[in-house]
């Protein structure tokens, strides 16, 4: 096998979507789906993770019929170390990715699978890790959470309203949403000012939750302090 870098241009592709996500403000990445969008979005929430190319090389092996074709995966992502309990930090090596629709998967798997293999001798071979993304892996509830909160993170609150809300939080530990509004606010205008501002304060990863789980007023929620206390939270029963 050999290989070479960033070989494969990225365009427009037939029935889909292609653009460029900006990644945390820092870097450009091209995408040509839907779907490759949705897993950046995905990918720029976790902590652990400390950059992702899109396309990074392309490989360049023999079929079964002697000729010499190549393949291009969809994103190399790289991580912190050490490990932390973010999402994909259980991949501990960096993390080549192909992103496939199910019903591409279904239907054209046969064809495709040379290249999976190829794509997985490939990541062996440079102490990586070989995964196929499809929308079981990428449309979770957590991107849903994402997306949702997602439309906050440039309105503009009152920093005194912030210091209010993270003082309580550290006051009173983890609590339920609706607790902590009923709490500190009294009409509901104050009240649905103030979910707006929670909710840009998650984005800003100061408050926490469980993004697993659909966000609603009954949502636990406490104050971003250390991974430790993370762990710990949903051991209690409200």
């Amino acid at each position: 096998m050999k290989f070479s870098h960033k070989n494969r241009k990225i365009g427009y592709t037939y029935g889909s979507l292609s653009g460029v996500y900006s990644f945390r403000g820092e870097k450009s990445i091209a995408f040509e789906s839907k779907l490759e969008r949705d897993l950046l979005s995905l990918l720029e929430f976790d902590d652990s993770i400390i950059d992702v190319t899109e396309q990074p090389f392309t490989i360049e092996y023999e079929n079964q019929n002697g000729r010499l074709v190549t393949y291009t995966p969809d994103f190399l992502i790289e991580f912190k170390t050490p490990l932390t309990t973010c999402s994909y930090s259980t991949y501990r090596k960096s993390l080549l990715v192909e992103v496939k629709p199910d019903d591409i998967l279904k239907k054209k798997f046969f064809d495709l699978k040379p290249k999976f293999k190829t794509g997985m001798r490939f990541a062996k071979a440079n102490d990586m890790v070989f995964k196929i993304f499809s929308e079981s892996r990428i449309r979770t509830p957590k991107l849903k959470n994402l997306q949702m909160i997602a439309r906050y993170k440039r309105y503009e609150y009152s920093h005194d309203e912030e210091r209010q809300i993270l003082e309580h939080l550290k006051n009173i530990g983890h609590t339920r949403l609706d607790h902590l509004l009923c709490f500190l606010y009294v009409t509901e205008e104050q009240r649905s000012i103030a979910l707006g501002q929670i909710w840009q304060l998650v984005w800003n990863k100061k408050i926490g939750c469980d993004l697993t789980l659909p966000l609603n007023l009954q949502t636990i929620v406490w104050l971003k302090i250390d991974e430790t206390y993370e762990e710990g939270v949903f051991n209690d029963r409200f």
